[in-house]
């Protein structure tokens, strides 16, 4: 997991920038992999078109630290070939 880019910065006329918070909350990046056999496959992508459509909804996702589900937007996946399986690359926004 990675923090969330919550900062802006303002230049002064002399000395370092001045810098806060965006906002009190800030979405942050989660990203992974995952093996999948193809029916593991077809119900991914399902999932995707037709439960979240193409991510515009968000859904609850494992912690993968173990603590409660997140609730967390698809960003974006990308698909390939692993052997007889497939790998599948996610990056997904975990919400405030």
């Amino acid at each position: 997991m990675e923090g969330a880019d919550n900062l802006i910065s303002s230049q002064t006329s002399v000395g370092p920038a001045k810098v806060r918070r965006r906002s009190s909350s800030a979405v942050e990046p989660l990203s992974g992999s995952m093996n999948m056999t193809t029916a593991q496959l077809l119900t991914f992508r399902a999932f995707v078109k037709e439960t979240i459509k193409d991510g515009a909804l968000p859904f609850a996702f494992p912690d993968p630290v173990g603590g409660p589900a997140l609730l967390v937007r698809r960003k974006a996946h990308a698909i390939s070939a692993f052997g007889v399986d497939w790998r599948v690359n996610l990056t997904l926004e975990v919400l405030p």
